[in-house]
């Protein structure tokens, strides 16, 4: 697979400029710029050539979670985070796609919503079956699933 971005931390960075935020509003803010750069970059499931970055998303207890980026922010708990240091972070056409399309359908909603909305889609779901609502996890959530739901929100003009 081809990946847009050679460091999810750049996409990160990306958002934290945008506006300081949660540790787990970035985490979904995340993974849902992934599902919409999978469903926009490919064409069907059978060939997912075409990805944000390389890193995947496990299915924890209060949704996908890029272990990586939690890694990186997890002593931060719940405070805001945000950079000190402004940078100039340049993406090509089909990243910035994703990403404003990101923060314009879910920028404004809080951590839980977001939260709430990533525990209602089948990535999530089908990664949690047979497990107990707040049984630890680190299975994979599974790109065919996150190609399909955000192939079918975009073509229903919900992303």
């Amino acid at each position: 697979m081809r990946n847009a971005v050679s460091d999810v931390y750049e996409v990160a960075k990306w958002f934290l400029h945008t506006e300081p935020m949660t540790h787990k509003k970035l985490q979904k803010l995340l993974y849902f710029s992934y599902g919409i750069y999978l469903a926009q970059n490919n064409d069907n499931f059978n060939e997912l050539s075409n990805s944000l970055f390389e890193n995947k998303f496990e299915a924890w207890v209060h949704g996908p979670v890029d272990p990586k980026i939690y890694s990186l922010y997890k002593n931060n708990g719940i405070n805001l985070l945000y950079l000190e240091n402004i940078e100039t972070i340049s993406f090509n056409q089909d990243v910035m796609n994703a990403l404003n399309k990101t923060m314009e359908f879910y920028g404004n909603y809080s951590a839980d919503e977001l939260e709430n909305i990533s525990h209602s889609q089948a990535p999530w779901m089908n990664a949690r079956k047979g497990l107990a609502p707040i049984e630890a996890s680190n299975n994979l959530l599974s790109d065919v699933d996150i190609f399909l739901t955000f192939k079918r929100l975009l073509l229903n003009e919900q992303i």
